[in-house]
């Protein structure tokens, strides 16, 4: 039913029990005109909680609302993934680039395969950064916990 269609009924409704409406210059604002939701990112695999076998681990992540392209691209609505692994994300600074904790995947990639995750439970935090690699504001992140045997 369209917008004109509800408040039409209204209107018929609110004459037929005797009212004349009152003020309705004070109606919500249009969905329309809300500030857009901020884009998501998802970790599909490996799933929270797996418990994996020792080597190579393949993570794959989807997006909603943002658009994954290249480091570089300042454009906004975009941004590239990272993967933590084990540490926690300064939300406010370029993400740093050390192999075995931060991960870049500044070709526009949606997945990465770690090589070197060690036996043991492992936090994953994949952040979407904008192309100098400072996570998103507000945050487009996802965490998972994977135990590797």
């Amino acid at each position: 039913m369209t917008r004109f269609a509800v408040v039409a009924m209204m209107a018929v409704a609110l004459v037929g029990c005797g009212g004349d409406g009152g003020d309705q210059s004070q109606e919500a604002a249009p969905e329309a005109d809300a500030a857009p939701a901020p884009g998501t990112v998802t970790i599909v695999e490996p799933a929270d909680g797996a418990e994996l076998d020792a080597g190579p681990v393949i993570f794959v992540m989807e997006t909603e609302g943002v658009e994954i392209v290249s480091a570089g691209n300042m454009d906004p609505g975009t941004g590239h993934h990272h993967l933590i692994v084990d540490a926690d994300v300064d939300w406010t600074l370029p993400i740093p680039n050390d192999p075995g904790v931060h991960y870049h995947m500044g070709l526009a990639q949606t997945e990465f395969t770690v090589e070197d995750l060690t036996p043991g439970e492992h936090r994953i935090i994949a952040v979407v950064a904008d192309g100098v690699h400072i996570p998103l504001d507000p945050p487009v992140a996802d965490t998972i916990t994977v135990v590797v045997r």
